[in-house]
């Protein structure tokens, strides 16, 4: 679209008044034809000023087909049948359909201006068929398609041009809305960091801290009947100390940056936790285990968790663990004979289990029911 419609207008309408006094100078009409002329003529410049203030799409383009017809009207009641000041009202009307129509409906337009305007040339050629009408016909018939192609390549342009204006802003808000985002992402990896290093914590150090007040409650216990059972849980009580030291310097490695040690066996942390507890832990492992740490880790932390809850809260004495690897899930069953929980009260344990199964894209379920038992599968992510 013209930017400074008005300007335009006003510069259209001044060029259109000199063109059709020259014409009439040449035409020399009297009275009543000459009449007829000026009121044709103030109509066409009243419907081209309208232009101005329609906001119409559709009565904006008709306003170019009523253009052509009042100029073939004036033309028809000219004397003479080429009249190339006239000639020129349809290249006007041509270059401002061309420019403010959309491409469709430009050439729609421009189109008829220059069917109305080729009219007398058939006229001519048809009347007065020689090489010189001819050439008139040729030559102005490449003149109304030249300019029409030029002024729709330039709309084209000109629109292509504020299409990429357009995306290159978008793109621009979008970079600005990514960084957001990414910035958010970042603030809330921290926050799932300092969570995740806030279980690893609970669960390991909540572990062996069990562990340990249980094997320190047994050496009071055998303290003046069985000196040397008593001598045995606390140089296990130490031992769990020790673990718990290390545990807590492992996760101070990671808040440093530094990569996590080999994870260790779930056996390993079954039997362990059996030899501090006294309990009776029965481990059973179904199909091929799945290499994935994520999915290694969870499980470590979920067991760790589970056999915790169940010998501090349960006072089980005796836990049936299964695991079963599928294709790419773990299926996996924690089960105690413990006193279980008439309601249910989940905690910070049994919310972190919720957390990392959530996180693998699993599912779990706590059921109190001769006993307490923790139910769910996790998946690789």
């Amino acid at each position: 679209m013209i930017k400074d419609k008005k300007l335009f207008y006003i510069t259209k309408t001044i060029i259109l008044t000199l063109l059709f006094l020259a014409a009439l100078y040449f035409e020399n009409a009297q009275q009543q034809r000459l009449a007829v002329l000026i009121s044709i003529f103030l109509v066409l410049i009243i419907n081209s000023s309208i232009k101005y203030f329609i906001k119409n799409k559709t009565i904006y383009f008709i306003s170019f087909i009523l253009d052509s017809i009042l100029i073939f009207l004036l033309e028809q009641n000219f004397r003479l049948l080429v009249n190339y000041f006239l000639h020129s009202f349809y290249i006007i009307t041509l270059i401002e359909a061309s420019i403010t129509l959309n491409i469709g409906k430009g050439i729609i337009a421009g189109t008829v201006a220059s069917v109305f305007s080729m009219i007398k040339f058939i006229y001519l050629v048809y009347f007065k068929f020689n090489i010189s009408s001819l050439s008139q016909f040729i030559f102005f018939l490449l003149i109304n398609v030249s300019i029409m192609i030029i002024a729709i390549f330039a709309q084209y342009n000109k629109t292509e041009k504020e299409k990429k204006d357009t995306l290159y802003r978008e793109l621009l808000d979008t970079h600005k809305k990514l960084k957001e985002y990414t910035e958010e992402v970042r603030r809330l990896s921290i926050i799932e960091e300092k969570n995740r290093i806030a279980r690893d914590i609970h669960d390991s150090l909540g572990h062996n801290m069990t562990a340990l007040i249980m094997q320190l409650q047994m050496a009071e216990h055998y303290l003046k009947t069985d000196a040397s059972k008593s001598t045995e849980l606390l140089n296990s009580s130490i031992k769990t100390a020790k673990d718990s030291l290390k545990e807590i310097r492992e996760v101070v490695e990671t808040l440093r940056g530094k990569s996590l040690p080999p994870d260790k066996v779930i056996q390993v942390l079954v039997d362990k936790f059996a030899e501090k507890t006294r309990a009776k832990i029965e481990l059973n492992v179904d199909g091929k285990v799945i290499q994935n740490y994520d999915i290694h880790t969870a499980l470590y932390h979920i067991l760790q968790e589970g056999m915790t809850n169940a010998v501090r809260h349960g006072k089980a004495t005796n836990i049936w663990i299964e695991l079963n690897y599928e294709y790419d899930n773990v299926k996996f069953t924690i089960k105690d004979n413990g006193k279980g929980a008439d309601i249910l009260n989940e905690g910070f344990g049994l919310k972190g289990i919720k957390e990392r199964v959530k996180a693998l894209r699993g599912n779990v379920e706590f059921k109190s029911e001769n006993g307490f038992t923790i139910e769910g599968f996790i998946r690789e992510v």
